[in-house]
């Protein structure tokens, strides 16, 4: 990927640093001074209660990092110079985690969370520098990227934006590009629904919403529509993908296709359909459908019970500890900041279709 011509890079280590801070510092609330040395966990013994599954989270977390902020830093700097930066900065960030997670209660602070994240980050910076080093996987990355996709930072952006949304699909115990089970409450009482009806009706008019909203995202950053329709299928199978791998992983055999069902199968097809049909409109037009669908998201999203079904649905996990906590209220954050995040983005790309036309 080449660096000085893209935003890419940066835009996505920004973003993955914002997920690494909320989870390593989430409920922030609480925050109290115990009256110890925040860096006493360094010389501390090995933890005494340690699972290969918090070992295995931890590497996997700081990959993307270390992967991220080596590309960010190459050029001007060489492969093996940019490792060394984006290894340095995933430590200094876990460091600083550890020594935050010390005025927080439910939070300890461990040195074996600090080398398992500081493997992870130099993992990640090893397989940048060694791709950024072949011209082939960097030349055929960046002509990807021209090819299919509009030219500009906000394009990247945008890009980013996409891939950040991916983050809310990682709770496998919700609906395949869905975000909130509709249940019993208030809220579908004022829909003028029944429990049953609500999760029915509601919840596959979500999904629908959450794939146009992408689809039409979608052909505002790529050159064709074909490229757009083709990137959108793409994504719902990747989604799909990471449903299935996640749930076959974390989820207990009984609810392994809790993610799918009759209906969200349904929603996507009618979803993807309207995506098509609004393929031969313009620009303007495609944005404002973009809009409409990220704000009808957010209306859905208002009227979805207290607390998001991820938090509910922990019984259906094979591990119900507070690693999985974290998991899926990041999932959860990411999934109802992402339609803000997408509507403010509709105003940067209006500002830059307006300098285009004048």
């Amino acid at each position: 990927m080449d660096a000085p011509k893209s935003r890419l890079p940066l835009y996505l280590a920004l973003g993955y640093t914002l997920l690494v801070l909320y989870a390593s510092l989430t409920p922030f609330s609480g925050w109290r001074d115990a009256g110890q040395d925040p860096l006493a966990f360094v010389n501390a013994p090995w933890p005494r209660y340690t699972t290969v599954f918090d070992i295995v989270v931890n590497v996997l977390a700081y990959i993307p990092l270390g992967f991220l902020a080596t590309l960010v830093a190459m050029p001007p700097a060489r492969p093996a110079l940019a490792a060394v930066a984006g290894t340095v900065l995933g430590i200094a960030l876990s460091f600083t985690m550890e020594i935050a997670q010390a005025y927080l209660p439910g939070r300890i602070s461990s040195n074996l969370d600090l080398l398992t994240n500081a493997a992870g980050a130099a993992a990640g910076a090893i397989i940048a520098a060694r791709a950024g080093s072949a011209p082939f996987i960097t030349g055929r990355i960046a002509s990807w990227r021209a090819r299919l996709f509009l030219a500009g930072g906000d394009i990247d952006l945008g890009i980013a934006l996409i891939a950040l949304w991916f983050f809310s699909q990682l709770d496998p115990s919700l609906p395949l590009l869905g975000i909130v089970f509709f249940s019993t409450g208030i809220q579908a009482q004022l829909a003028g629904l029944s429990a049953e009806n609500a999760y029915r009706i509601l919840g596959p008019v979500s999904v629908s919403l959450t794939l146009v909203s992408l689809g039409l995202m979608l052909m505002l950053l790529m050159r064709s529509m074909r490229s757009a329709l083709a990137a959108l299928a793409l994504l719902v199978w990747i989604a799909a993908l990471t449903k299935l791998v996640a749930a076959s992983v974390l989820l207990r055999s009984e609810a392994a296709f809790l993610w799918v069902s009759n209906e969200i199968v349904w929603a996507i097809l009618l979803g993807a359909l309207f995506v098509a049909l609004a393929a031969p409109l313009s620009r303007r037009w495609v944005r404002r459908l973009c809009a409409a669908t990220l704000l009808g998201a957010i209306a859905l999203a208002l009227l979805k019970p207290g607390e998001m079904q991820s938090f509910l649905s922990l019984r259906l996990f094979r591990w119900s500890d507070l690693q999985l906590r974290h998991y899926t209220g990041l999932a959860a954050t990411v999934a109802a900041v992402w339609p803000y995040a997408a509507l403010l983005y509709l105003l940067l790309l209006r500002a830059r279709d307006r300098r285009r036309i004048s």
